[in-house]
């Protein structure tokens, strides 16, 4: 193994969030990034920790022990949960570093990659002067907003409906808001600080989606930008999910017409209330449209939502839907009976969207889901919005919309196109693929200077 290393190309070191939205596309750019010829290990806490023996090419170290709480501790405050995990992982981080540096004398550090909501990665890395980039799981456009958003824009409701300056189609109530703010401020200026210092920045979304906003990133930045997204089609059939799947649903949608069915999820941590599962339970219903159901257990704040569906509702739907409690998203939006995707809006939900061509109908919760669902409907034009307050009469017109009205076949058409530009883009010479090779040889450069320094 270790003869192995050292005829690789450098040694990389990742640092995963264990939020399974955030695990996933680090795992899907490790093994990117070890099918270019780098020796990797992942640096992770044991909450949500990835199954080591899924992925035999990489190397793992634990730090944190058993002293991080799961994420349902914190009752939905992400940013009390991130600020917590940041607190408690900086001096294992740095330990762990450290006797690496030691035991790994062959086969150096070449480069620590860091989620940027693991912001203590940057300090760490830093003080032992290793050369460090990050990678953003959100858009574009939610980094931008959070460099733009102004303190008065958490407190203000009556502001909500304005335009946001220097970008009329976001509203302020399109920005990155959280349900509570005492953490907020503090957490999203280390991210955003943990970023724009980076040597270099990678993005899982597409020059195709953002490129204006790519580019105004690196006139402020000042370092290079590698968007190399969709980073879950460049290894499709590199399982990374840390949550149980159902596989039973795609012999069920074997047997549905093609774009008919309506596939609904809404991520791996958004909880609703009750009344919502309800008013999006008889507006899918209401549709008529058949449609396959991800409702997680504890979705109804610590609640099995599926024992919270009337009888009724089971005995109106039982020929034409399908309920699980997780599914495999990937497989679910490639599969040719999938017509559109109820979705809270998470970068990875939407770009998984986008890559398939599938169109949205967007219930965005918290955070960047805000403005991902602005940009679905409103720039990108590839979906619909509901807002905040989800009613059954609105969810059941919206599905009709997509599936019937002339406004729909116009939204599946450009859905369509965008998946065309996706695919481009990952063909060699394509956007995607031509900044993978930059990045490889800007690794590489790097690893070349460290080498060279040591000599």
């Amino acid at each position: 193994m270790e003869r192995k290393q050292k005829e690789r190309k450098g040694h990389l070191v990742l640092v995963p969030c264990p939020l399974p939205s955030h695990m996933s596309p680090m795992l899907h750019l490790a093994k990117l990034l070890h099918s270019q010829g780098f020796s990797i290990t992942i640096i992770h806490t044991q909450l949500n920790s990835p199954n080591e023996s899924h992925y035999p090419e990489f190397s793992f170290e634990s730090i944190g022990g058993s002293m991080l709480e799961s994420y349902s501790a914190f009752d939905g405050d992400v940013m009390l949960f991130l600020s917590k995990l940041n607190m408690k992982c900086e001096t294992p981080f740095h330990e762990c570093l450290v006797n690496m540096q030691l035991r790994c004398q062959f086969n150096p550090i070449s480069c620590i990659i860091y989620d940027a909501v693991m912001y203590f990665s940057a300090a760490v890395a830093d003080d032992l002067k290793l050369f460090r980039i990050v990678l953003r799981t959100s858009s574009a456009a939610n980094y931008i907003g959070l460099s733009i958003l102004d303190e008065s824009d958490f407190v203000s409701e009556r502001r909500m409906e304005e335009p946001v300056a220097g970008f009329p189609f976001l509203r302020i109530k399109d920005m990155p808001l959280f349900s509570t703010q005492k953490h907020t401020r503090e957490v999203l200026t280390c991210i955003y600080n943990g970023t724009r210092t980076a040597s270099a920045i990678i993005w899982n979304s597409l020059w195709c989606l953002e490129h204006a906003l790519f580019e105004k990133i690196k006139n402020e930045t000042l370092v290079p930008v590698f968007p190399l997204g969709p980073l879950q089609k460049h290894c499709s059939s590199f399982s990374t999910n840390v949550l149980s799947e159902e596989q039973g649903c795609i012999a069920w949608l074997d047997k549905q017409a093609p774009s008919s069915v309506v596939y609904v999820s809404i991520g791996s941590v958004v909880t609703m209330t009750e009344d919502e599962l309800l008013e999006m339970a008889w507006g899918l219903a209401n549709s008529g449209q058949p449609f396959l159901w991800v409702v997680r257990a504890c979705v109804i704040n610590g609640s099995d939502g599926v024992e919270l569906l009337p009888r009724e509702f089971h005995e109106a739907t039982r020929s034409r839907c399908w309920i699980a409690s997780w599914l495999p998203q990937q497989k679910v939006l490639a599969h040719t009976s999938i017509g559109c995707f109820l979705t809270h809006n998470g970068w990875n939900s939407t770009i998984e969207s986008i890559a398939e061509g599938v169109p949205m109908l967007c219930w965005p919760r918290v955070g960047d889901q805000r403005v991902n669902a602005r940009f679905v409907s409103h720039v990108w034009r590839v979906g619909l919005q509901l807002e905040d307050r989800l009613l059954r009469e609105d969810v059941e017109s919206a599905i009709r919309t997509l599936f019937i009205d002339e406004k729909g076949i116009e939204i599946h058409k450009r859905a369509k196109e965008l998946k065309k530009k996706v695919d481009i883009s990952l063909r060699q010479g394509g956007a995607s693929s031509e900044f993978l090779s930059r990045l490889v040889k800007y690794i590489s450069l790097q690893e070349t200077m460290i080498r060279l320094s040591n000599a």
